[in-house]
């Protein structure tokens, strides 16, 4: 019960967590699901890199069961100094090419 319960509440969280985040991909294969998100913003990164926050667009891809968030990947990638003036204007496909296949908007076959 207590194993459960615990999953009922990483689910929550990591509900809550990707709520501030887009789907730009989903692909679903019977009650199993990944879906990529994004989020494009102001990201702190380690001290000894940049005492200030600076602009990136992060990727996920979300693993699901039935519907519930069972797991999560992420990466994220630097956008250039001026991206922090209009992240509404920035498109998914514009930086695609700089995250692997399985963050991209599309799976390309190799």
């Amino acid at each position: 019960m207590l194993v459960l319960m615990a999953l009922a509440l990483r689910a929550f969280y990591l509900e809550a967590w990707l709520a501030s985040s887009v789907p730009i991909r989903k692909d679903r294969r019977g009650c199993l699901g990944v879906e990529v998100r994004r989020r494009v913003g102001m990201h702190e990164i380690p001290g000894h890199v940049s005492e200030f926050p600076v602009p990136r667009e992060e990727r996920i891809r979300v693993s699901r069961l039935l519907g519930i968030a069972l797991w999560h990947d992420e990466m994220s990638v630097a956008l250039p100094s001026t991206a922090c003036e209009c992240f509404e204007n920035i498109a998914p496909q514009d930086f695609d090419r700089q995250f692997p296949d399985w963050l991209r908007l599309a799976r390309h076959s190799a």
